[in-house]
């Protein structure tokens, strides 16, 4: 319970059996913020993968205070990306966090978020989520678009990602280089503007018009991709 003095809420409450005593509590009673952690803690290791760059924001009420040495245990149920909980004292049952709810980012924004920081690319998130629809539905995307794709994905002027999405051959895939054969249309993008694309910022005709979408191949192919794009990538 010391430790959370070192979070600058000195209140003698917490460390002073006399001091408590005064409140009319048998025993210091531990810092609100420790059980709010260990709440936010809880929700992170069961819904977000111990993933602390998922965490948006929290709500709590205190209700009871907790003893040190006590034992919290989270319920907790989720609705979209929020996270209902309460708190109870696993040795009394007692209600001691309530009315509460942990915000969290979607997996994808705070990849995105991260990738950002560290420098990375964005469109990487988009082709790893089409890689993984192709594996569910590469079948019936073979059949309704029936192209091979190439992408080249530019950062400051120069190709930094090249990817081919397969969708005319078998059940489909996608595979980071060039395509071994001759792709049915090439796109080159940077990776801010792929990113405008995906999100339906930046309508691609208008893109290609205006320069910041180049393609080379059978460019009505884009029409389909445009379908692709908008229904699977999805972030």
């Amino acid at each position: 319970a010391a430790l959370y003095r070192l979070s600058g809420d000195w209140n003698p409450l917490h460390i002073d059996p006399s001091f408590a005593a005064m409140g009319g509590f048998q025993a210091p009673i531990l810092h609100g913020l420790c059980s709010f952690g260990f709440a936010a803690r809880h929700v992170l290791k069961q819904f977000a993968n111990n993933d602390p760059s998922r965490f948006k924001a929290i709500k709590v009420r205190f209700a009871k205070p907790v003893v040190p040495g006590q034992s919290l245990k989270t319920e907790m149920w989720k609705e979209g990306n929020r996270i209902h909980l309460q708190c109870k004292v696993k040795e009394t049952d007692a209600v001691v966090l309530t009315g509460a709810y942990v915000d969290l980012h979607t997996a994808a924004e705070s990849s995105a978020e991260n990738l950002t920081k560290e420098g990375g690319l964005q469109s990487e998130l988009v082709f790893a989520e089409i890689g993984r629809r192709i594996k569910d539905l590469g079948s019936e995307l073979v059949k309704k678009v029936n192209a091979v794709f190439g992408w080249e994905i530019t950062k400051d002027g120069k190709t930094v990602a090249q990817w081919t999405i397969d969708l005319k051959n078998g059940s489909g895939s996608l595979h980071e280089g060039t395509y071994t054969g001759k792709a049915d249309v090439t796109f080159t993008v940077s990776d801010e503007d792929f990113m405008e694309v995906v999100k339906g910022k930046l309508n691609p005709q208008k893109a290609f018009f205006a320069g910041k979408l180049k393609a080379r191949g059978n460019i009505m192919m884009s029409q389909k991709l445009e379908v692709i794009l908008k229904d699977y990538a999805k972030l």
